[in-house]
């Protein structure tokens, strides 16, 4: 796979799948091969259909071919990669753990929220979290002003809101740090 190398460069394994992953369903709604509606998260159809695919698409899809996609895509590339490559450094078990620890709990708090969507852009922010508090002293220039690297999540989610995005995938995230 000699292309894919290429195309990814030396983004680490954990942050490569999820990317490839995000790509593949991107393509696959944008050419109508499958439908959004069959990748959100709702728990009455996982319970009552076992639908169980969607505890997984959830965090997966970022939306169409468009500007949203992008700019999530650029977000877990540089965040997702650094956190893997730098905190979790020759750790790639450890980090898909912590992945799937993250995951595990804001599925939980949807379940007792009884919320049903997207959680991608949460799961976005929990990695933009852990970064910023990992690297509490480092000032960022993101677009035209700087920002202190814990308040990062706060300035992306504002950026992904002026994109369309929505903001309950936002806040399922800023619920989940504050408990």
């Amino acid at each position: 796979m000699p292309q894919i190398d290429v195309l990814f460069g030396n983004i680490p394994p954990v942050t490569k799948c999820y990317i490839l992953a995000s790509t593949i369903l991107m393509f696959l709604c944008s050419l109508d091969i499958i439908s959004a509606f069959s990748l959100y998260l709702n728990w009455q159809l996982i319970i009552q259909e076992y639908q169980f695919w969607r505890l997984i698409t959830c965090f997966l899809f970022f939306g169409t071919f468009g500007l949203a996609f992008f700019w999530n895509t650029y977000v877990l590339v540089f965040y997702c990669s650094t956190l893997e490559e730098v905190a979790f450094r020759g750790k790639t078990g450890d980090f898909l753990w912590m992945l799937i620890c993250g995951a595990g709990m804001l599925l939980m708090l949807t379940f007792f929220l009884g919320q049903t969507y997207f959680i991608s852009g949460a799961m976005v922010d929990l990695m933009t979290y852990l970064w910023g508090r990992r690297n509490s002293s480092a000032r960022l220039q993101v677009f035209f002003f700087t920002v202190r690297a814990p308040y990062l999540p706060w300035v992306l989610a504002f950026i992904s809101l002026m994109m369309g995005g929505n903001i309950q995938d936002h806040l399922i995230m800023f619920k989940f740090i504050n408990y």
